[in-house]
């Protein structure tokens, strides 16, 4: 009775990797060794370009609208670990849906919408086998300069951007602040200043849509300087660098 008992669980579990005998066999598996469109990837973070996906800004289906810029020293969280990393790059990245890391073309139960004209690095990307994707990142990362090389002023106002308000001098006024220097809070509110007046400057005096701001400027220093520990609140035309509160756990970041 026993010994039958036991024949019938081995065959019971034998779908599972175990074989008809006495002993356990080691679970099989069969390695994925191509995209089977399950949206993983679509849905843990959107994709950089690089300099081979220009013809998808030509064509149409890039435009402003849909893409952002995370330039060079820009502190950004990742959605996956939580983790802040600093971009060691320029990268110019397809937006995501609002407070998600979903790729804003992605559809649930649709997948890629632009799945026949998707961006170089998602058709190099491997899910299996993703350890080469970030090999040749700063040769290959599509610039601004790449986009907007042609408009001479639109280049001169991203240099001078950069010149006035770049994550090095950023970081380097947060460290003065942090050692209780106070010409850094000076820095920092200038630097604040000028990222937020250029915006609308740019839209009322040369028709540049606001949509294309976070394109050729990069998102608003008022949002990115919370991963340096710090949010900007205004009162009237003034802004007031305050510190964040710890987040406890449970608490949701606000």
């Amino acid at each position: 009775m026993k010994d039958k008992n036991v024949k019938n669980k081995l065959e019971i579990l034998t779908p599972q990797g175990l074989e008809n005998s006495d002993k356990p066999q080691k679970m099989r598996f069969n390695k994925r060794t191509s995209c089977i469109r399950c949206g993983k990837c679509c849905s843990e973070s959107s994709p950089s370009l690089m300099k081979a996906d220009m013809s998808l800004f030509v064509s149409g289906v890039l435009s402003h609208e849909n893409t952002y810029t995370i330039r060079d020293g820009e502190r950004v969280r990742s959605k996956g670990d939580g983790n802040i990393y600093e971009s060691f790059v320029e990268l110019v990245k397809i937006k995501d849906k609002d407070r998600t890391s979903v790729c804003v073309f992605y559809k649930d139960n649709e997948g890629c919408s632009i799945y026949e004209n998707r961006p170089f690095q998602c058709r190099a990307y491997k899910c299996w086998a993703p350890e080469n994707l970030m090999s040749g990142l700063e040769e290959k990362a599509l610039k601004r300069s790449d986009i907007f090389g042609s408009i001479d002023l639109l280049m001169e106002v991203i240099k001078k951007h950069e010149e006035k308000c770049s994550y090095k001098k950023l970081s380097d006024a947060f460290d003065r602040l942090a050692e209780g220097r106070e010409d850094a809070v000076e820095d920092i509110m200038d630097m604040l200043q000028y990222d937020t007046y250029i915006r609308p400057f740019l839209e009322e005096k040369f028709n540049v849509p606001s949509t294309a701001m976070d394109l050729i400027l990069g998102r608003p220093l008022a949002d990115t300087i919370n991963e340096f520990g710090f949010k900007v609140e205004k009162d009237g035309d003034e802004y007031i660098l305050l510190p964040l509160k710890p987040i406890k756990e449970g608490e949701e970041e606000k």
